[in-house]
């Protein structure tokens, strides 16, 4: 069923959601549509489509919107890329295809095979655009500084999680070795017995497939006596969560092995968190290093604890980069900016075909 406040008719964008398995990359589509429909007729279609995302069922778009006007399909696996290319060369929909890619490496044969008959070509920084090998406009991903925003009094916000210490460091996503979990824990194993006031948190799920991995991880954290202090919050059922772990934590580490954009980064620096970050994704283009951030070499665990025990040694110096890390993203990374960049894709391949928007 369509949403509500939808006309199939009047659509003029198509975001397929076509993969059965959520990612960061539903995640990143789900946050920038809002904004997108204030600017343009847009609709998401697929698996994982839930909250405030205007939404047509596949079987609506395709009674609905077949060859009464061009619209774009924006494609972010090669799964939409597929079926956006069955629907244009075999049923004959008059759809622009468009691409975004995050990866930061050499995508596979049928990668590049799909991408080379597309329309054209989004990448989320300039290192996934130096991995295609045809040109793309670079549009970052933002977040929604409303949502992630510095708390009134970080004290308080942590002391209401009425966990040990003064002060919170913290890791998001699922616990498993492609997200640097184990490096963090090695580090806080370094890092925690010369500072006493701080605490850390992991906040994500760990699923079936790693439980022994965690297991693994919690008797390391027990046999160094840092039980109390290393804290696993597991699956968080409310979303709202999420943002609320930011504003509690005064440092968020970001220690993935790889990642293709890699949106805590941005939630903690809009959380006025100072962040520790590898160099993996878009964080080597978002971090100042030394202002607003540090950054160090992937699964380098002795460069990850020196960065950590640096920043955390002086609490006026956290509270700073932290400041400054806010006001990076509120003037470059807000969903907004997101949002027009894309829009300006659009414009740009309708004006192509003589269309205006």
């Amino acid at each position: 069923m369509t949403d509500e406040r939808i006309d199939p008719g009047e659509l003029r964008v198509i975001a397929p959601s076509l993969g059965k398995r959520f990612s960061g990359i539903n995640a990143s589509m789900l946050a920038v549509l809002p904004e997108q429909a204030k600017l343009i007729p847009i609709a998401a279609t697929g698996f994982h489509v839930r909250g405030r995302i205007p939404r047509i069922s596949f079987r609506q778009f395709l009674r609905h919107c077949w060859r009464d006007q061009w619209r774009i399909w924006h494609a972010r696996r090669n799964i939409d890329m597929l079926v956006g290319l069955i629907l244009r060369h075999v049923f004959r929909f008059k759809l622009i295809l468009l691409f975004t890619s995050a990866a930061q490496r050499r995508h596979s044969w049928i990668t590049r095979f799909y991408y080379h008959h597309t329309d054209g070509l989004i990448a989320t920084s300039s290192a996934a655009a130096s991995f295609l090998d045809r040109p793309a406009v670079v549009v970052c991903h933002g977040v929604d500084t409303e949502q992630f925003c510095p708390p009134k009094d970080r004290s308080t916000a942590w002391a209401e999680r009425k966990l040990a210490g003064r002060f919170g460091i913290g890791v998001f996503g699922r616990v498993r070795p492609r997200k640097g979990t184990e490096e963090f824990v090695d580090a806080m194993i370094r890092v925690l017995p010369k500072r006493p006031d701080w605490t850390a948190v992991i906040i994500g799920q760990t699923t079936k497939e790693f439980l022994p991995f965690k297991r693994r991880l919690s008797s390391k954290i027990d046999a160094a006596g840092l039980g109390s202090r290393v804290h696993f919050t597991g699956f968080l059922k409310d979303p709202n969560e999420i943002p609320r772990w930011y504003r509690s934590l005064s440092v968020v580490v970001c220690p993935s092995r790889v990642e293709g954009f890699g949106l805590p980064c941005l939630e903690a620096m809009a959380s006025g968190c100072t962040v520790v970050a590898t160099r993996t994704g878009a964080w080597p283009e978002v971090i100042s290093e030394g202002r607003d951030g540090y950054l160090v070499p992937c699964q380098d665990m002795d460069a990850l604890a020196d960065a950590i025990a640096k920043v955390t040694e002086d609490q006026r110096r956290v509270h700073e980069m932290g400041k400054l890390a806010r006001e990076k993203i509120t003037s470059q990374y807000r969903i907004q900016d997101e949002a027009e960049g894309i829009q300006a894709v659009y414009k740009r391949l309708f004006s192509e075909r003589g269309i205006k928007v």
